[in-house]
C-alpha cells in the first residue's frame, strides 16, 4: 500500500487483513483496462490474484443536476475567477458567454430541458450535448448560471458582461422528423394560444409563409426567454451588460432567420452588443459571405459602436486575415479572434501583419 501510494498515478491502493485492493485513479470502464502481475522473491509471501486485470468499473450516466447550488462547479468558479483577475490586471475587459448548449443534460423528458423533435427524441449533438429549450425549467437554471459568472466578473473587478451565445433554436432537421420546436412547453403554449395543435415543419428549408403562427410563436418564446433571463440577471447585478452572438451561416434560411432572430428584443436599446459569426463562410473562403456577417447588424440598426465580428482563425489558408481586415473599415466595437488556444499553437504574431496586396497595369 505505502509503495503504490508514494508516487504512481494510475492506481491507488488500501491494506485490510492481508488483502490489498487496487483501485484505479481513471473513472469506469477505463480503470479495467490496467493489468496486473506480481512478482515474489520471498517463499513467506504467498500471493493470490483474483484476476489479471482490474475489474468492476462502470461508466455511470452522468447528468447535470438543475438543482444544485451553486450551478458552476468549483473548478470553473476558481479557474474563471483567476483569469478574469489577471486580464484586469492587464486592463482587458471581458465577456464570459453560455449557449444554450449542456453537455450533459438530462433528455429525459420529466427534465424538461431538452428541444425535441417531432417525434419525441432530444436534440443532442456529436459536440457532444443536449440542447437545452426555453421552458420555464431552462430560464431558471440558465438564470442563474449567467448570475453565478456575473458575480465572479464582478469579484475580479470588472463591469459583469455577459454574452447570451448561440441562444436559439438548433439549426437543422431530424431526418424523417422535423426540426427542433417540440418540447412540451412550446407545444402547449401554443396549443393553448391557437386551440390547435402545431403543425410539423419538416427543415430548414421550409417556407415560412406555411406556418405563420408557428414561426411567429418560436420567435416569441426565445425573445422572452432573453428578456427574462437579462432581467433576472440585472436585478442581481443592475450593471451588468448583454451581447448576443448570432451565426449568420447556420440561419441562412428563410425559416430559421425567422424563428432565431426575435426582433422586439435584441434591439441597440435592449442589448449592449450584436457580434455575428460565420465559420462557414470563413471555411468555404467566400469573402462575400463574410462581408454580410459583418455588415448584418447595420440592418438591425446596430451601429458600429454595438457592432462585433467573431472570426475563426483554425485553418492558416482560409481568408480570415481578410476577414479582419474587412472589419476594421467598419470601426466595430470589436474583433474576435477565436480562440486564443488556436492563436498560441498554430504561432500567429501579433499584431497581425496586414495581408498581401498587389497591383499591375493592364494593356
Amino acid at each position: 500500500e505505502l509503495e503504490i501510494n508514494r508516487g504512481y498515478t494510475a492506481i491507488r491502493a488500501v491494506a485490510e487483513d492481508g488483502t490489498l485492493t487496487i483501485y484505479a485513479r481513471a473513472m469506469g470502464n477505463a480503470g479495467n483496462s490496467i493489468q496486473v502481475t506480481f512478482l515474489s522473491n520471498d517463499p513467506a509471501l504467498t500471493i493470490s490474484l483474483p484476476s489479471t486485470s482490474l475489474t468492476g468499473g462502470i461508466d455511470g450516466y452522468w447528468i447535470t443536476d438543475l438543482e444544485a447550488s451553486p450551478k458552476l462547479n468549483k473548478a470553473v468558479r476558481d479557474w474563471s475567477l483567476g483569469f478574469y483577475q489577471a486580464l484586469k490586471g492587464f486592463s482587458i475587459d471581458v465577456t464570459a458567454a453560455f449557449s444554450t448548449e449542456l453537455k450533459d443534460g438530462d433528455p429525459a423528458v420529466d427534465a424538461g430541458i431538452a428541444q425535441r423533435y417531432p417525434n419525441g427524441e432530444a436534440v443532442l449533438l456529436n459536440t457532444p450535448a443536449l440542447q437545452t429549450n426555453f421552458s420555464p425549467t431552462s430560464l431558471t437554471y440558465w438564470s442563474a448560471v449567467h448570475a453565478e459568472m456575473a458575480s465572479l466578473l464582478s469579484t475580479a473587478g470588472h463591469v459583469p458582461y455577459m454574452q447570451l451565445g448561440e441562444v436559439q433554436w438548433w439549426y437543422f432537421p431530424l431526418a424523417g422528423s422535423g426540426m427542433t420546436f417540440y418540447d412540451q412547453y412550446t407545444q402547449d403554449t401554443f396549443s393553448a394560444i391557437h386551440g390547435r395543435p402545431m403543425r410539423i415543419i419538416p427543415e430548414r428549408e421550409s417556407d415560412p409563409a406555411a406556418f405563420p403562427e408557428e414561426v411567429q410563436h418560436l420567435r416569441t418564446i426565445l425573445g422572452e426567454f432573453s428578456r427574462n433571463l437579462i432581467a433576472s440577471v440585472q436585478a442581481q447585478h443592475a450593471n451588468c451588460k448583454f451581447e448576443v452572438l448570432y451565426p449568420t451561416d447556420v440561419n441562412d434560411s428563410a425559416l430559421n432567420t425567422i424563428v432565431n432572430y426575435p426582433l422586439s428584443e435584441w434591439t441597440p436599446e435592449k442589448i449592449s452588443c450584436l457580434k455575428t459569426e460565420s465559420f462557414t463562410y470563413t471555411f468555404n473562403r467566400n469573402l462575400n459571405q463574410s462581408r454580410y456577417s459583418i455588415e448584418f447588424g447595420s440592418g438591425k440598426s446596430f451601429p458600429p459602436s454595438k457592432r462585433s465580428f467573431l472570426v475563426g482563425i483554425g485553418d492558416s489558408t482560409t481568408t480570415w486575415r481578410k476577414e479582419v481586415q474587412i472589419a476594421k473599415t467598419h470601426g466595430l466595437e470589436s474583433i474576435v479572434l477565436f480562440a486564443l488556444d488556436q492563436f498560441c499553437l498554430i504561432g500567429y504574431s501579433f499584431p497581425l501583419i496586414p495581408g498581401r496586396r498587389s497591383s499591375r497595369q493592364m494593356p
